[in-house]
């Protein structure tokens, strides 16, 4: 089977827009806990979850074979068959972590550390682009 090359290019799009909407939000310096901009930019962390994850998904499926089973899974495998980088791996891992706690423990979230793990990993999401073209590019 191949790899869809529109529905990959339709996966790195939605990543872009929500990557560059989260930037706008940190660097409008407007995230607070309980604030709009807060609530807005975890529903832009689970759209940036679910397009990684789809896009990951749908890579081992195509073209390696690969099912997965969940979020976790799909960052572990998708950097098993290397179209991960094991430090782009490291760093978008707890996000994953994160992307369940969010969804389902959306209660217990410390909005603090949040906000500041937003700042420290914006640039991951472009970087993840950069990365699944690269390996797409190689194959």
């Amino acid at each position: 089977m191949k790899i869809d090359p529109i529905r990959i290019k339709s996966y790195l799009a939605e990543i872009r827009r929500n990557s560059s909407e989260l930037c706008e939000l940190v660097d409008q310096n407007e995230l607070a806990p309980n604030s709009l901009p807060l609530k807005a930019a975890k529903y832009i962390l689970i759209e940036l979850a679910e397009a990684m994850s789809n896009t990951i998904q749908h890579v081992l499926a195509k073209e390696k074979g690969v099912a997965v089973s969940g979020y976790i899974d799909t960052i572990v495998k998708g950097h098993e068959h290397g179209i991960l980088s094991e430090e782009l791996f490291q760093r978008l891992k707890p996000f994953f972590d994160f992307r369940n706690s969010l969804i389902h423990r959306y209660w217990t979230i410390d909005e603090k550390l949040l906000i500041e793990n937003i700042k420290k990993g914006k640039d991951d999401f472009d970087r993840f682009i950069e990365e699944v073209e690269t390996y797409l590019n190689l194959q």
